[in-house]
Protein backbone atom coordinates (compact mmCIF):
# COMPACT_ATOMS: atom_id res chain seq x y z
CA UNK A 1 0.00 0.00 0.00
CA UNK A 2 1.76 3.64 -1.00
CA UNK A 3 0.64 6.74 0.96
CA UNK A 4 0.93 10.28 -0.26
CA UNK A 5 2.40 11.00 2.87
CA UNK A 6 5.44 8.85 2.60
CA UNK A 7 6.30 10.33 -0.56
CA UNK A 8 9.43 13.69 0.67
CA UNK A 9 11.34 15.70 -1.84
CA UNK A 10 14.48 15.97 -0.65
CA UNK A 11 17.37 18.33 -1.04
CA UNK A 12 20.51 16.84 -2.67
CA UNK A 13 23.54 17.25 -0.25
CA UNK A 14 25.54 16.53 -3.65
CA UNK A 15 24.31 18.97 -6.05
CA UNK A 16 23.45 22.87 -5.51
CA UNK A 17 19.81 23.44 -6.24
CA UNK A 18 18.86 19.72 -6.71
CA UNK A 19 16.01 17.79 -5.49
CA UNK A 20 14.93 14.38 -6.04
CA UNK A 21 12.04 12.28 -4.92
CA UNK A 22 12.40 9.65 -1.92
CA UNK A 23 9.87 6.92 -0.96
CA UNK A 24 10.69 5.87 2.64
CA UNK A 25 14.48 6.14 1.90
CA UNK A 26 14.13 4.49 -1.48
CA UNK A 27 15.14 7.30 -4.32
CA UNK A 28 16.13 4.88 -7.20
CA UNK A 29 14.00 4.76 -9.63
CA UNK A 30 13.51 0.89 -10.29
CA UNK A 31 13.13 0.95 -6.29
CA UNK A 32 10.15 3.52 -6.28
CA UNK A 33 8.84 1.37 -9.62
CA UNK A 34 8.64 -0.87 -7.26
CA UNK A 35 7.00 0.20 -4.79
CA UNK A 36 4.48 2.14 -6.57
CA UNK A 37 3.62 -0.63 -9.49
CA UNK A 38 4.12 1.29 -12.72
CA UNK A 39 6.93 0.06 -14.71
CA UNK A 40 10.47 2.37 -15.24
CA UNK A 41 9.98 2.93 -18.32
CA UNK A 42 6.64 4.69 -17.67
CA UNK A 43 8.45 6.19 -14.55
CA UNK A 44 11.28 7.55 -16.26
CA UNK A 45 8.96 8.86 -18.77
CA UNK A 46 6.91 10.92 -15.99
CA UNK A 47 10.74 11.99 -14.41
CA UNK A 48 12.03 13.12 -17.69
CA UNK A 49 8.67 15.00 -18.40
CA UNK A 50 8.76 16.99 -15.24
CA UNK A 51 12.40 18.15 -16.00
CA UNK A 52 14.38 15.56 -14.54
CA UNK A 53 17.87 15.28 -15.28
CA UNK A 54 19.92 11.76 -14.56
CA UNK A 55 23.00 11.98 -12.81
CA UNK A 56 25.20 8.15 -13.62
CA UNK A 57 27.43 8.66 -10.88
CA UNK A 58 24.76 8.11 -8.45
CA UNK A 59 22.04 6.11 -10.66
CA UNK A 60 19.63 9.12 -9.49
CA UNK A 61 17.61 11.47 -11.32
CA UNK A 62 17.44 15.45 -10.04
CA UNK A 63 15.14 18.01 -10.50
CA UNK A 64 15.65 21.65 -10.68
CA UNK A 65 12.81 22.74 -8.73
CA UNK A 66 10.81 21.54 -5.49
CA UNK A 67 7.67 22.14 -7.97
CA UNK A 68 8.58 19.45 -10.70
CA UNK A 69 9.46 17.42 -8.21
CA UNK A 70 5.79 17.66 -6.20
CA UNK A 71 4.05 17.38 -9.85
CA UNK A 72 6.18 14.45 -10.79
CA UNK A 73 4.87 12.88 -7.22
CA UNK A 74 1.07 13.56 -8.11
CA UNK A 75 1.77 12.03 -11.66
CA UNK A 76 2.83 8.84 -9.94
CA UNK A 77 0.09 8.90 -7.87
CA UNK A 78 -2.60 9.93 -10.40
CA UNK A 79 -1.55 7.06 -12.74
CA UNK A 80 -1.41 4.20 -9.61
CA UNK A 81 -4.22 1.98 -9.51
CA UNK A 82 -6.99 2.78 -6.50
CA UNK A 83 -6.58 -0.56 -4.77
CA UNK A 84 -2.58 0.44 -3.88
CA UNK A 85 -3.05 3.66 -2.66
CA UNK A 86 -3.71 4.05 1.06
CA UNK A 87 -4.11 6.59 3.70
CA UNK A 88 -2.63 6.82 7.43
CA UNK A 89 -5.53 7.19 9.71
CA UNK A 90 -4.84 6.95 13.39
CA UNK A 91 -7.38 6.11 15.57
CA UNK A 92 -7.72 5.72 19.59
CA UNK A 93 -7.92 2.54 20.89
CA UNK A 94 -11.93 2.78 21.83
CA UNK A 95 -11.87 3.46 18.16
CA UNK A 96 -10.35 0.39 17.52
CA UNK A 97 -12.27 -1.66 19.92
CA UNK A 98 -15.68 -0.49 18.24
CA UNK A 99 -13.93 -1.45 14.78
CA UNK A 100 -13.49 -5.21 15.95
CA UNK A 101 -16.69 -5.40 17.83
CA UNK A 102 -18.36 -4.69 13.79
CA UNK A 103 -16.29 -6.88 12.40
CA UNK A 104 -16.93 -9.51 14.60
CA UNK A 105 -20.42 -9.26 15.40
CA UNK A 106 -21.32 -8.11 11.75
CA UNK A 107 -25.00 -8.10 11.25
CA UNK A 108 -25.83 -8.90 14.31
CA UNK A 109 -26.84 -5.22 15.76
CA UNK A 110 -25.41 -6.06 19.13
CA UNK A 111 -22.79 -3.11 19.60
CA UNK A 112 -23.33 -0.64 21.94
CA UNK A 113 -20.60 2.79 21.36
CA UNK A 114 -21.03 6.05 21.55
CA UNK A 115 -22.27 7.98 19.00
CA UNK A 116 -19.08 10.31 19.50
CA UNK A 117 -17.00 7.28 19.04
CA UNK A 118 -18.73 6.84 15.61
CA UNK A 119 -18.58 10.08 14.53
CA UNK A 120 -14.92 10.57 15.52
CA UNK A 121 -14.14 7.33 13.17
CA UNK A 122 -16.25 8.27 10.16
CA UNK A 123 -14.59 11.90 10.39
CA UNK A 124 -11.04 10.38 10.18
CA UNK A 125 -12.00 8.01 7.26
CA UNK A 126 -13.60 10.66 5.03
CA UNK A 127 -11.25 12.99 5.94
Amino acid sequence: MVSETNFIVRQSGRKEKSYYIDYLGAYKITDISKIVGIEVPALKEKYLGNGAVYDEGVDLYYFDSIENAKKTISDILRDMKAEQRGKLVFLTEAEVEYIRKALIYEGANNIHVQNKIKDAIFKKLNS
